[in-house]
Order: C-alpha cells, then sequence, then structure tokens
C-alpha cells in the first residue's frame, strides 16, 4: 500500500461520487491497463476494490468512481461520506484480473450502472488500438448515467449507445450470432451479467470468449456437505485442521502466518494461492471456470477442499 491525496471529489449522479487521486509522494503513479482495479483502504480494518478510470494524465492521478450503497457492507458509504478532498489515504499498487484479450479484433462492451469504469476504460484502449467495438451502457435514466456527457462527446461516441429502462433493445439482437474474432465483456449488478452472458449463449457464444467482473460475491448457504479438512503449508511442513465453520484463511492467520488478502469474499484474488496436491471446492468469484477446472490455486478466503487434505505453496 502507498499513500495518495485525494485531489478532486465529484458528484456524477445522486449516487456516484467519483475520486481524483494524485500521490503523496510527488512520483508518477505506476501504469494500468484497462480493467485494472486498487484496493482502497477506507478505514481501519475496511479495504475495499475499486476499477481504474482510463484518461490522459493517469500517471499523475488515478480516478474511480463509487456508487453509494445503503445494502454494502459500509465501504460506499465511507467513501461517499468520509473521505474528503485533501485527505491522504493509502491504495495498493493496480492488479488487473478483467484484462482485454489481445487478440481479439472486435470487443462488445456491456456496462450496466457503476459497472461503466472498467467497461469505459476498456473502450478507452480499444479506441487508441484501432479495435472495433461497441459500449451499451444500461442505466435507469440520464440521470443515473455516470460521465453521460463525457460518453456522449468523446472521440469515439458513435461507439456509445445508451440503454434506460422501459428503452432497451433485446441484448439477444444487439450480440447478434458467434464470432470467432470478438470477445465480449460486462461489468455490473450479477443479474445484469447473468442476463448478457446467457443472451450470448443463446447466440452460440463461446465461454472463453465471454467475460466479466464482479463487485461482491454471491452468498453461499452453509452446506450440510461441509466437513473439517487439513491444510498442509509446503514450505513450512505446518499442518492446519480447519474446522467447518472456519475458512482456510482463518486457520492460517490462527498460526501466525501472513498472506495477502482484501476482499475476504472470493471477487479481488489477493489471496489466490497456488495449490499442489489435492482438490479445492472452489467458491470464489473470480477464478474462471477453466481455472477452477484446472484445480491448481484456490482463495482461501473462501474456497474449502473436496479432498481430505491441500497442500498449498505457502
Amino acid at each position: 500500500m502507498f499513500e495518495v491525496i485525494v485531489k478532486r471529489k465529484i458528484e456524477e449522479t445522486h449516487k456516484i461520487m467519483s475520486f481524483e487521486l494524485e500521490s503523496a509522494s510527488g512520483q508518477a503513479l505506476p501504469p494500468f491497463e484497462a480493467g485494472s482495479h486498487i484496493d482502497v483502504k477506507v478505514g481501519e480494518g475496511l479495504i475495499r476494490q475499486y476499477s481504474l478510470i482510463s484518461h490522459e494524465q493517469s500517471d499523475k492521478f488515478y480516478k474511480i468512481a463509487v456508487l453509494r450503497d445503503a445494502a454494502s457492507r459500509g465501504g460506499s458509504v465511507a467513501m461517499h461520506d468520509d473521505v474528503n478532498v485533501g485527505q491522504t489515504i493509502s491504495i495498493s499498487e493496480p492488479r488487473n484480473l478483467f484484462s482485454l484479450d489481445s487478440t481479439c479484433q472486435r470487443a462488445l462492451l456491456f456496462a450496466g450502472g457503476i459497472g461503466i469504469t472498467p467497461i469505459m476504460s476498456m473502450a478507452v484502449e480499444l479506441y487508441r488500438n484501432n479495435k472495433a467495438f461497441e459500449l451499451h451502457y444500461y442505466t435507469r435514466s440520464k440521470e443515473d448515467t455516470a460521465f453521460y456527457e463525457q460518453l456522449s462527446s468523446c472521440e469515439f461516441a458513435s461507439n456509445v449507445f445508451f440503454h434506460f429502462d422501459g428503452e432497451e433493445k433485446a441484448a439477444d439482437k444487439i450480440i447478434g450470432p458467434a464470432d470467432k474474432n470478438a470477445h465480449l465483456y460486462t461489468c455490473g449488478p450479477a443479474g445484469f451479467m447473468d442476463y448478457i452472458f446467457d443472451s450470448a449463449r443463446f447466440n452460440g457464444w463461446d465461454e472463453a470468449h465471454l467475460h466479466k467482473e464482479n463487485f461482491k460475491a454471491e452468498p453461499i448457504a452453509d452446506s450440510a456437505e461441509d466437513r473439517p479438512f487439513k491444510l498442509i503449508l509446503s514450505r513450512t511442513g505446518i499442518e492446519l485442521d480447519v474446522a467447518v465453520d472456519q475458512t482456510a484463511l482463518d486457520a492460517i492467520d490462527d498460526a501466525g502466518i501472513e498472506i495477502d488478502m482484501s476482499c475476504e469474499m472470493g471477487v479481488c484474488g489477493t489471496c489466490i494461492t497456488r495449490v499442489l496436491e489435492g482438490q479445492p471446492d472452489h467458491r470464489d468469484s473470480v477464478l474462471t471456470a477453466a481455472q477452477k477446472a484446472q484445480n491448481d490455486v484456490f482463495t482461501p478466503c473462501c474456497s474449502r477442499a473436496k479432498s481430505d487434505t491441500l497442500i498449498i505453496d505457502l
């Protein structure tokens, strides 16, 4: 983590606030690619992930946008109410778990609400690289549309399509038949992303060409099949017993072993750890289906084990 100063705080809509963050040291900020996010330390023990918005001076200041969500765990409300211009806060270096496929010749971008933040950065990068793309932005109304004026007047404005409630065109018609040279990217509420993916699948799109980013993990009910398992840390030989009501991350932390972590919900990817032996029970929202099938990594913050033992690279 390193320190930044809140340079500007802008009300984009009545529920969305953007923040411009400049380096406290005066040094250039680390570069990032479209789809990247940062961890923001909102308060003591409160760390949240926000996507970075690309712009011409990204080396001088980062830009993020935050939706005020009363049903959240407190991070968005704290950002809106407690983080102010001139304040110094801590952030992480950028990480990218939602990157553009460099081989694609055409991209379809679908943003729902605050999901516009990584999607807008993708549009900027695709335009700079002379790639064909369309950006479809779904909101309740023009007044609820963050960055409406910017997207309406930018260099690629002809590639941007706004869809307000009651005016939406069916996504399957927009997406069209599968195209081996095209990739689809979506970010927004879970139900919205499911709708976009289902529409693409209806048109025969391959799963490898469908990409999304989750804001939060879907709640996973306790399973009657959950059982304790043994976790072996390969570098030290330490063996840990993970109880039914305990996460692997809790067991690791209780043993006094440090591991990078952030969201503790399986969405940020910070705690992804290599699995050397055993079969994980994947419960995260960050690994793709293909990555989960390989069973060579898992997220100890929420995932468990299907085998009696997991040997991990710690």
